[in-house]
């Protein structure tokens, strides 16, 4: 009974761990930036392996339950993986379409210049030239 009440006291202890870890990435790519936030990613678990290897690994390792029959151990460390991973794909994620809306936003300035003096042009008109601003666009790079 006293191994159980371990047990559950470790996974919880491990929960709030990563959940702060989580937290203060998500805190540091969301008011910060996304590549701070990915140098705290790699940073964080790296320092206490470092510093402190032994706790560290011994951390890492715990076991917290075995799948398929015991055949698949689910350890910190592939808690910490599969966060890392999650984590990763969001930071990639920002950092895309933070590009992508500032490059689409530089393509509609460069609409903005071309557009006809009709303010009630019909919509072929303000579509052929929304495809000729891009296409010259396009043709200078």
């Amino acid at each position: 009974m006293e191994k159980d009440n371990m047990e559950i006291l470790a996974f919880i202890g491990s929960a709030i761990l990563f959940a702060l870890f989580t937290l203060v990435v998500l805190f540091v790519l969301i008011k910060m930036s996304a590549r701070l936030a990915l140098i705290i990613l790699f940073l964080i678990p790296v320092i206490p392996v470092l510093l402190m290897p032994g706790i560290a690994i011994s951390f890492l390792s715990h076991r917290h339950m075995l799948l398929a029959d015991g055949l698949v151990p689910i350890n910190n460390f592939h808690i910490l993986l599969m966060l890392w991973s999650t984590l990763v794909g969001l930071i990639l994620y920002t950092e895309f379409l933070t590009w992508y809306l500032r490059k689409g936003r530089s393509i509609s300035k460069g609409a903005d210049k071309n557009k006809s003096a009709n303010p009630f042009a019909t919509i072929q008109e303000s579509t052929s030239t929304a495809i000729g601003t891009v296409k010259n666009g396009l043709l200078k790079r």
